[in-house]
């Protein structure tokens, strides 16, 4: 009924920016369905980890060269990259630190056949290589030198790997059914960790296909200086005031859903606003929101002084781009940079003109934002 209504909205406008801020607000809503009627169950899970791994054992004996991504040579991460897309017809960044950044990262007596194994052979980044787990610590990768260079098994035992391994990360949704008490014993040096840790902030996102209530809830804050550089008359840095957005979201789901609630003051048009954002993050780099939004006060253009109105709905569209974040204690923070539109009017509801309407509602924003585990912050 609420895309129904929304669609009958979107007939009725007049101006561009009206119609494709309803398009895709429409979009983002039937987006969160299809999201929830496409989870993964274990046991689909599991067949899709067992192909994975069958996969990859095809290409045990090939050689290693430098930057390949088979179907006759690999890297180490061309190999995970190919296999990947062999198996399960996914898609994963192209090195190994940017494969570790995109898994969710989980203790070591949790892994599983079809886990992403990732080490530090060299001091040139925090991770260097990453191989595919085959169970009773075995994994399958590409090695560029030694006594077995190219695709090959080894042992997590062996001395040469031991003191490398760095972390078990997972991109496939778990093959045990939930509850259920199915470990693996860690034998991999000293690195013992606990299973009932706290949110492992390692990787770059918070998902977890795992989670369950408040621990598949994550929080956030962004506090924002924005600007511009457009005024109806010239091109210029401006500064446009200060934004304090909030937001939860759902992170069982890689497309993670979520409603938030902002604080602006928006010094250019003089007047205070609060937009209700609907919020769709990716991998914790990428947001993108839409929403109504509510003004106090009689917003004015720059300059000139005429008064306008602030729409309601549509009311603002943005995305925002973030750093990999900073592991304080139990949040992350990253900066953030932003580019979003509020919709404002003339005072009969008629549209502005095009100059206007950019000079009034196109913001840029820069900020710093602040994550945490909403289920897990307040856990020892």
């Amino acid at each position: 009924m609420m895309i129904y209504d929304l669609a009958k909205r979107f007939y009725k406008t007049d101006s561009i920016a009206k119609k494709t801020l309803s398009v895709l607000l429409v979009v983002f809503c039937l987006c969160c369905v299809k999201l929830c009627a496409e989870d993964t169950s274990p046991a689909e899970a599991q067949v899709m980890r067992e192909k994975f791994v069958a996969e990859a054992k095809k290409c045990v004996g090939s050689p290693y060269v430098l930057g390949a991504v088979g179907p006759n040579s690999f890297d180490c991460s061309g190999l995970v990259y190919y296999v990947a897309r062999q198996a399960l017809q996914k898609q994963l960044p192209r090195t190994a630190k940017a494969i570790y950044n995109y898994c969710r990262i989980v203790p070591d007596r949790e892994k599983e056949i079809g886990d992403l194994l990732f080490f530090k052979t060299n001091d040139t980044s925090p991770i260097t290589h990453v191989g595919i787990y085959i169970g009773n610590n075995q994994f399958i990768s590409a090695i560029s030198d030694g006594p077995n260079s190219g695709v090959v098994i080894s042992s997590l035992n062996q001395e040469y790997w031991k003191p490398k391994y760095v972390a078990c990360g997972q991109f496939i949704k778990s093959g045990k059914k939930p509850g259920s008490a199915e470990t693996e014993v860690k034998t991999v040096g000293e690195k013992k960790t606990d299973s009932s840790a706290n949110i492992n902030f390692k990787g770059s996102s918070f998902y977890d296909s795992q989670a369950q209530g408040s621990n598949a809830l994550t929080a956030d804050a962004t506090l924002f200086c924005n600007w511009t550089l457009i005024s109806p008359n010239s091109f210029m840095f401006q500064w446009r005031g200060i934004d304090l957005h909030t937001n939860l979201r759902y992170s069982k789901w890689i497309l993670e859903p979520g409603v938030g609630l902002g604080f602006r003051f928006n010094y250019g048009m003089g007047v205070f606003q609060m937009p209700i954002l609907l919020t769709a993050t990716i991998n914790d780099y990428f947001r993108f929101y839409t929403g109504p939004v509510v003004t106090f006060g009689t917003p004015r253009m720059m300059v000139s002084g005429d008064e306008v109105k602030g729409s309601f709905f549509p009311g603002i569209i943005g995305i925002s781009i973030s750093t990999p974040s900073i592991n304080i204690a139990k949040v992350k923070a990253q900066i953030v940079q932003d580019i979003n539109y509020t919709v404002f009017n003339k005072t009969d509801n008629s549209a502005l003109s095009f100059t206007n309407s950019v000079a009034a509602g196109l913001i840029f924003s820069t900020g710093i934002r602040v994550t945490f585990g909403f289920g897990n912050l307040f856990k020892r």
